[in-house]
């Protein structure tokens, strides 16, 4: 799973430059995301199935979801299968997994605190290991 974790850290890294695993520190500045792998079902065979939650966070002044709402499109793409620019229907690869995630639902989640404003993209994620014992 740390293969996994790091692959989705370096892509989405690549889009937003605070991003976290599981939780945020309190003083993240906003807008910022955290991932998580709530399911990761290995059969012991070279395709595992994973659940991939990611959830985006802001604050804004005005209260306006503009720009968590464009940053969460930027992660996920256009979900075209031939040419992907985002998550949605694209496959990461590394030495060692080749990674292909499917969008599974877009929630608007509230938050305890009315200033902050939260978006959650859960991804239904097909992982194949290069490596096989």
């Amino acid at each position: 799973m740390i293969d996994l974790r790091k692959a989705i850290r370096n892509y989405l890294k690549g889009i937003h430059s605070s991003v976290y695993y599981q939780s945020a520190p309190k003083d993240a500045p906003f807008p910022y995301i955290v991932f998580d792998i709530p399911n990761y079902i290995d059969n012991g065979e070279l395709q595992s199935l994973i659940v991939v939650d990611i959830d985006g966070w802001d604050r804004p002044n005005n209260g306006d979801t503009v720009r968590i709402e464009t940053l969460m499109e930027s992660i996920n793409g256009n979900g075209n299968l031939h040419l992907p620019n985002g998550l949605n229907k694209n496959t990461l690869t590394t030495d060692k997994i080749v990674v292909s995630f499917y969008l599974d639902t877009k929630l608007p989640l509230v938050d305890d605190d009315p200033l902050i404003k939260r978006r959650k993209y859960t991804y239904q994620v097909r992982l194949f290991n290069k490596e096989w014992n």
